[in-house]
């Protein structure tokens, strides 16, 4: 046990220098960050040098708010965006967020077949605060909730809003799904690119679209009405 609060100190600080060079990079002070939390400038800077945990609610909201993925915080190759996002009001976030969170963590820990006690002394916390994390009522520190998952075997993507932008970024690439606007844009055949970019094409775009977002079995159906129609 003694190994895993060793390695949560070394995660709250690694965590607190990505968390520096974002700010930095963005241009934004610590008053900036502790006035989007709804915390003091003091609160920020003892997440940046890993003196405090931040919770997962808190990272997202600073994430959009520098605009990096959320995974730029546990991955080793993540890139800064230029695209801005608009941010929900923390105060109402937050604590909806960890409530969230708290229902997660309590699906994946039964699932995984893990009581209340196990978890807590994977993290050296009592069975009472590890119960307040999985109601919401305290703010779970990202580097344990790293580890819970761990734990828990679940993927930390399981646990982001996927309503923010750069959650969503984060969930993609963690599943292999994402690629960049470049690559995405070479990687069309040549009579492909020529049909998107003629202005004529919209309908038929937004038809893929519609088709896209069909479940696979109706549309499997259409595509097998359609294949008939032609015979």
């Amino acid at each position: 046990m003694s190994h895993d609060i060793k390695t949560l100190d070394i995660r709250s600080k690694i965590i607190g220098v990505l968390l520096r060079a974002a700010r930095l990079k963005a241009g934004k002070t610590l008053k900036d960050c502790a006035d989007l939390l709804g915390c003091s400038p003091h609160t920020i800077s003892q997440y940046e040098y890993g003196r405090s945990g931040i919770s997962l609610p808190e990272l997202e909201l600073l994430a959009s708010f520098f605009d990096v993925p959320v995974s730029y915080f546990w991955e080793e190759e993540s890139t800064i965006s230029e695209e801005s996002v608009d941010l929900p009001p923390a105060e109402k976030l937050i604590p909806l967020r960890q409530k969230m969170i708290g229902v997660l963590l309590r699906q994946a820990r039964l699932e995984a077949g893990k009581t209340q006690r196990e978890c807590a002394e994977a993290l050296g916390v009592s069975t009472g605060t590890m119960s307040k994390y999985e109601y919401g009522k305290k703010g779970l520190p990202f580097p344990q909730l790293e580890l819970l998952a761990s734990l828990l075997a679940v993927p930390l993507s399981h646990f982001l809003d996927r309503e923010l932008a750069t959650s969503r970024v984060s969930i993609a690439r963690s599943s292999g799904e994402l690629l960049s606007i470049e690559d995405a844009w070479a990687s069309l055949p040549p009579q492909v690119e020529e049909f998107i970019r003629q202005p004529d094409s919209l309908p038929y775009l937004r038809m893929a679209l519609a088709l896209y977002e069909l479940p696979k079995d109706p549309l499997k159906d259409l595509a097998e009405t359609i294949l008939s129609m032609e015979e």
